[in-house]
This record gives C-alpha cells, sequence and structure tokens, in this order.
C-alpha cells in the first residue's frame, strides 16, 4: 500500500527521538526503499518589479548547461552561494528568457495572471494552477490542508496581491501574519505523550468542529431558496468549508514529523504593508518560506503559494527610474543607465535570497527533489510596466520530470493575432512565448490530461513549453 512503510517508519519515532530534519529524511529513505512513490508538492512564489534584465538573461559566454551565476551584479547569485545556503543550488533551477503574461493589465495587475494564465477584468476569469492541482484534480485530498497562501505586507484581494484563485476567478484569502500561518499548519498537530498537550488539542479539534458543523447546517438550510448564480458562489464557500473541516480531524496516524517551534512574534510587531510593517518584512519573509518548508515536509499540504513583497516604498522608485539597455528594453536601441540596473538587481538578488532560503530549508527536510518551485514577477522592465519577458524562475528537483541545471531561451512563439506580442503592440522587435504554455507543462508533470490552461481566446493558452525534459 502507498506510503504504509513510511507512516509505519514514522510511528515508531515519534517519541520525538530524532530531530526534525533527520526523521523526514530517513522516513523518505525507507519509503523509497520499499518502492514508493514521493509525492510532488508545488509553491507558487511571485516577487514585485520586475527584473534588471542586465543582470539576469545569459550572457554571451554562457550555454544552456554551462552558465555562470557569480559574475559582478548578477541577481541570480544566491543560487550558486555555498557560504550563504550551504550549498550551490545551481544545478536546481531553470532560469526562462522570453516568457511574457498575457493578462490584459498594466504593470501589478498582472500577477494574477501568473498561477491563472487568464486575462484580467478586475479578477482572472479562471482558477490558479496551485487550486487546479490540489483541489480540481484532488491532488491535495491526502493532506489535512490541501493547499494555503501566504503573503508578505498584504491581504488584500486585488489582481496585484494574488496569485491564488478558486473556480471562476474568486480570490482566495492569503495568510500575512507568520504566527496565524503557523498555527494554521501546526495547531492542534501534536506529537508525544504530554497529557496535557494532547487533551488542548482534542479540545481544539472538538471546538472547531462544533463551528463548522454550525456553519454547514446554516448554509445548507439556505442553499434551497438561492438563484443558480448565488448557489454557485455558495458551492465555492462549502468547498472551503470542507478544506477546513480536514484540520480539525485527529491527525492519527497521518503524523509525520516533530511540531516544530512557533515564530516568535517580538520580531514582528506589524506586518501590514503602509500600516508599519515595512521594517519587518525581511523576518516575514524569513519566517513565511521556513513555515511553508516546514509544513510540506510534514506532509501537512503539498500545495502553495507565496507573495513575497519588496523592502519598502523605496523600491518602487527603484523599479520605475529603471533605464534598460536593448537588454532589458525589447530591443529598441538606446544607452540605458547602469547605475539603475545596479539599484534594482539589488531589489532582485533580495527577493531571490528567500527563494534560495526555501530551497535550502527544503533540502535540510530531504524533499527538494520532489518539489517544484515556481517564481516569477508581475512584469519585466518595470519602468514600463511591460508583461514581456518576465523573469521565470523553476527551481527544485521537479521529481525528476524536469531537466533542471539548465538555463533556457524561448524562441518566439506567440499567434500574431494576440493583441500583446504582436507586432502592432510597444516593441515590434520582440514577440514572446505565452506563459500559459509552461503552466500547461506544470500540470502535465503533475499527472494532468490537459493541453490548454488559462482563458487566451486567441489560443495562446495551448501546447506545452518545449526544452523542459
Amino acid at each position: 500500500m502507498k506510503r504504509s512503510a513510511r507512516r509505519t517508519f514514522l510511528k515508531a519515532m515519534s517519541g520525538g527521538a530524532l530531530s526534525l530534519p533527520l526523521i523526514n529524511l530517513l522516513s523518505h529513505s525507507v519509503a523509497q526503499a520499499e518502492g514508493e512513490d514521493m509525492p510532488l508538492r508545488f509553491i507558487g512564489m511571485y516577487h514585485p518589479h520586475g527584473v534588471a534584465a542586465e543582470h539576469w538573461v545569459m550572457r554571451d559566454t554562457d550555454t544552456e548547461d554551462n552558465f555562470d551565476l557569480q559574475f559582478e551584479g548578477s541577481s541570480l547569485s544566491p543560487f550558486d552561494d555555498p557560504a550563504t545556503f550551504g550549498k550551490s543550488f545551481k544545478d536546481k533551477i531553470i532560469p526562462i528568457e522570453g516568457l511574457e503574461l498575457q493578462s490584459s493589465a498594466g504593470g501589478h495587475d498582472s500577477a494574477g495572471t501568473i498561477l491563472t494564465g487568464s486575462r484580467i477584468a478586475g479578477t482572472p476569469s479562471g482558477m490558479s494552477l496551485d487550486q487546479y492541482l490540489a483541489v480540481e484534480l484532488g491532488l491535495g485530498n491526502d493532506t489535512r490542508i490541501a493547499s494555503a497562501a501566504l503573503a508578505v505586507g498584504l491581504d488584500g484581494s486585488a489582481s496585484g496581491q494574488t496569485l491564488s484563485y478558486g473556480p471562476g476567478g474568486a480570490p482566495l484569502p492569503k495568510i500575512i501574519d507568520p504566527v496565524q500561518a503557523f498555527d494554521l499548519f501546526f495547531a492542534g498537530f501534536v506529537l508525544g505523550d504530554d497529557p496535557a498537550a494532547i487533551a488542548l488539542a482534542a479540545r481544539k479539534r472538538v471546538l472547531g468542529q462544533s463551528v463548522i458543523d454550525f456553519v454547514n447546517a446554516d448554509i445548507n438550510r439556505l442553499y434551497p431558496r438561492l438563484a443558480a448564480r448565488e448557489q454557485q458562489k455558495l458551492d465555492q464557500h462549502l468547498t472551503s468549508l470542507r478544506e477546513l473541516e480536514k484540520q480539525f480531524q485527529d491527525p492519527g496516524s497521518n503524523v509525520s514529523c516533530a511540531q516544530p517551534s512557533a515564530p516568535d512574534a517580538a520580531n514582528f510587531p506589524k506586518f501590514k504593508q503602509f500600516n508599519g510593517g515595512e521594517p519587518y518584512f525581511s523576518a516575514i519573509s524569513e519566517a513565511m518560506v521556513d513555515i511553508m518548508a516546514q509544513a510540506m515536509a510534514c506532509d501537512i499540504t503539498r500545495f502553495g503559494s507565496i507573495l513575497l513583497n519588496d523592502q519598502g516604498v523605496d523600491s518602487h522608485t527603484t523599479a520605475h527610474t529603471y533605464a534598460a539597455s536593448p537588454i532589458g528594453n525589447n530591443g529598441r536601441p538606446g544607452v540605458g543607465n547602469p547605475g539603475s540596473w545596479a539599484r534594482l538587481a539589488d531589489l532582485n538578488r533580495y527577493n531571490y535570497a528567500f527563494i534560495a532560503r526555501l530551497m535550502q530549508r527544503l533540502d535540510e527536510f530531504g524533499i527538494l527533489d520532489n518539489t517544484l518551485i515556481y517564481a516569477t514577477s508581475d512584469m519585466g522592465n518595470p519602468a514600463l510596466h511591460s508583461t514581456r519577458n518576465v523573469p521565470t524562475l523553476l527551481a527544485g528537483g521537479a521529481g525528476g520530470r524536469f531537466r533542471m541545471g539548465r538555463r533556457l531561451k524561448m524562441a518566439d512563439d506567440c499567434p500574431p493575432t494576440s493583441p500583446y506580442c504582436g507586432p502592432t503592440n510597444d516593441a515590434a522587435n520582440y514577440s514572446g512565448t505565452p506563459s500559459n504554455k509552461l503552466l500547461v507543462s506544470i500540470a502535465q508533470a503533475f499527472g494532468a490530461e490537459i493541453d490548454s490552461f488559462g482563458d487566451q481566446p486567441d489560443g495562446s493558452n495551448q501546447g506545452t513549453l518545449p526544452g523542459l525534459v
């Protein structure tokens, strides 16, 4: 039976005799030795304000399999920094050039297209990839939480502030407080034989289940009285409640790790953007990636999204004053301003360091090779608010589905009728590859039998991204 060997091992070790990273690493080894399939995990990540392409793209001396990440000013250097992150992760990434978000929205609102692949009309018209995999395909059914959305600084539901969407493009709530994020995953999650801890966890589950039962009864009473459209909205709420209900069930034999320590709220007394949270964004970002990695190592969830943030409002000035060379300006002539490239590259490195930290944690827990991270931004050239040439990064081991440790540069691949990448748009020398193709490839890596993803009436949502395998 799948996962039986792993469960038996973990049950035997559940007294806290081993440290968490070691116990998970050993449990995965036991499972693999018994011929069990390791589950594939997915994390979608967003970083704001585009990219300094001059410090990001392949250099003339680079090839697909042989490239440098440590040249002066490289924004991707965190992925080849053993001194900071314990080892180089150069062999676990694929930076991809030439993708574009076909959002029909400019600038920050295009973040809503990253995982949905859909055009924006207030909100996207379809669900995001993490929800499609976890809920629609049911790949999150075996875990206590099907999927989770974490964010830094922004708890709103606007398209530029959210990655995860349910059916019909309904934005899903995010958690921006690390203490709440920790409680989402680990409240009531107890190992060992402390009677007081066990009793408290059981009481929390009973109280939570009572609330869920009451809300379910109220919804079922109202349902027959509603019109079809309102019933559809209520169905989405019922789906959310069913997922919430799983959190109040006794973990039982699904427990797979020792309970970690909760984050210290004193490290982030404020956490909301424009409300005093900016000085704490670095600490919050570190906590969020650590919590997500921990939850996945404990198999509490296998699907998640993390919306990163910059260091404060001054970073907006850094992005908006970026004066690109032809490399970052879709081939347009001009010298640009190297000082502006360096400032934006610093911001890019700041965000990539959190992704490298996430990889470090996943690697310590022994699950990096069975995780796929998809990280990108809402734009390429931030001064133009352009959705072309967005910085795209795949990271992790992807369960062997993709061949990692390479750089890819996409050939032009966009329908000539598309209003987003045809010659009538703002850069006649550029015709990109729709990011939808990457979403299709990721979905297929998780076993989905689809050949299109997202809402693109011009057909640019069809087909896979070449070169990944």
